[in-house]
């Protein structure tokens, strides 16, 4: 008897669907900070299900340990919402 085994693909779907609508904004016209920052939230956002959800059901998110997948994503998220504000400011006048 074959047993099947199915990955759970929602939280990998909520982060490339984070991401796939940061590339999306900025094509359309979207200034690139803003676009920048909502795919570092889809990032975050995939940190947070990393975290809460069981080992199961984080599908294909689920890469290496549980804390491992978290920080990397949080970091990955955190390193393009920080990029991004910082490209708001102005630094000289040129």
């Amino acid at each position: 008897m074959r047993t099947r085994e199915s990955t759970a693909w929602g939280p990998y779907l909520l982060v490339a669907a984070g991401a796939a609508a940061g590339l999306c904004a900025i094509g359309l016209g979207v200034p690139v900070p803003a676009g920048g920052a909502i795919m570092g939230c889809g990032f975050l956002a995939g940190s947070l299900v990393r975290v809460t959800v069981s080992e199961r059901r984080a599908g294909a998110l689920a890469v290496r340990s549980k804390r491992m997948d978290a920080l990397t994503l949080a970091a990955f998220g955190a390193a393009l919402v920080i990029g991004s504000l910082l490209m708001l400011l102005r630094l000289h006048d040129s």
